[in-house]
């Protein structure tokens, strides 16, 4: 249908997208409803159905989000964005294949569609395509899966062998991707644990309370004294089996005036972390002399910058700060706020298939950059 006579429902529409970046996502989403109440032809404009679309994701009701993007695109096939917004809605699910199907699609319709080529190759580290459902990404991702590490991880690991194995995943990737500009700096590898962090950050930034989850959340934070310590601790957090069981990252920080090379393995419980401390000593003691750091905390950075009593830990738990009751409240206010009544605020987490992959070699080329290095 034509909509280009549609004046008052495009100006009702940018209300409604304003609302979405300024409001709350329930105040959004009845301003949103009340307007295709009183502009009927709302209904037949494709970035409508998308922004409810958003919204209804954001709120967790993802039955209503998939209808909404669907009728997004059966008013317009070509329309790009509500196949990225499903794809990034399939992520949130187990349903990695459809994720994957949505983003190739809005790729095919908009071949430098930078944000779902980023997500692709991101979901590529938690997903295999079947060879019928290959493209350009997933047959370089595959590509640099066969790139042999030339590396004995029994032993020691010499700068060296590190160089020329980035070079060599370097050669590949050059072949096939002229771009090599990435959204991501951390290589984070999961195993079906969701900390559900964006809720948690959310929370406290809003309340200035750290919520209760977080306070039975634990790390082993490994610093390495350099650049190149932090690229071995990525290939051994990727093949040594131990550390499969955890989700674990690996980051330059720059929070300070100097940049620390910081990998971390998160736990569970206070038991756990001393455990996992004690058994990555062991391992990294092959790999590395005794200088490296490795240290137990709890939560994240920002809670203790707030807090400096949150981060302290003990092997009595009587011992460490407790979570003020009142601070329950602030979490029920925040999900009344942005989950629908009868919706989880929660996600599901994928385990990151085992060898280096595309997502993995652009974060290092990051780091690369970052340090200006330039191999």
């Amino acid at each position: 249908m034509n909509t280009s006579n549609y004046i008052d429902e495009f100006n009702q529409l940018n209300k409604i997208i304003k609302s979405y970046s300024l409001n709350s996502l329930k105040d959004t989403l009845l301003f949103a409803n009340n307007s295709k109440f009183k502009l009927p032809n709302l209904n037949n404009i494709p970035q409508y159905h998308n922004i409810v679309g958003l919204v209804n994701f954001r709120l967790n009701d993802l039955e209503n989000s998939i209808l909404d993007f669907e009728k997004a695109i059966n008013l317009d096939p070509n329309f790009h964005s509500a196949y990225y917004n499903l794809g990034l809605l399939f992520f949130k699910t187990k349903d990695l294949k459809k994720s994957y199907s949505f983003l190739n699609n809005a790729i095919n319709i908009k071949n430098d569609y930078k944000l779902a080529r980023d997500k692709l190759i991101e979901i590529l580290s938690f997903y295999e395509p079947e060879d019928e459902n290959s493209n350009f990404i997933s047959d370089i991702d595959k590509k640099i899966k066969q790139v042999p590490y030339e590396i004995d991880f029994s032993k020691e690991i010499t700068d060296q062998q590190i160089i020329n194995y980035f070079k060599n995943c370097k050669k590949v990737v050059l072949k096939n991707l002229e771009d090599l500009s990435y959204n991501k700096v951390q290589i984070y590898r999961t195993k079906s644990i969701n900390l559900n962090c964006e809720r948690h950050k959310a929370i406290f930034f809003e309340y200035n309370s750290i919520p209760k989850y977080c306070f039975e959340c634990y790390k082993v934070v490994i610093e390495s004294k350099n650049f190149y310590d932090l690229l071995k601790m990525s290939l051994i957090f990727d093949q040594i089996t131990y550390f499969h069981k955890f989700n674990r990252k690996n980051m330059i920080d720059k929070k300070s005036e100097t940049d620390v090379f910081k990998s971390i393995i998160y736990c569970q419980s206070l038991e756990e972390v001393f455990q996992v401390e004690n058994e990555t000593k062991k391992i990294l003691s092959i790999y590395f002399d005794e200088q490296i750091s490795i240290e137990s905390k709890r939560g994240c950075h920002e809670y203790a910058s707030k807090y400096p009593e949150y981060k302290k830990i003990f092997k009595k738990k009587s011992e460490m700060m407790l979570m003020p009751s009142e601070w329950l409240d602030n979490e029920k206010k925040y999900d009344l706020e942005n989950t629908k009544d009868g919706f989880e605020n929660a996600g599901v987490s994928h385990d990151t298939i085992k060898g280096i992959s595309l997502n993995n070699f652009l974060v290092m080329n990051n780091w690369f950059n970052n340090q200006k290095i330039f191999l």
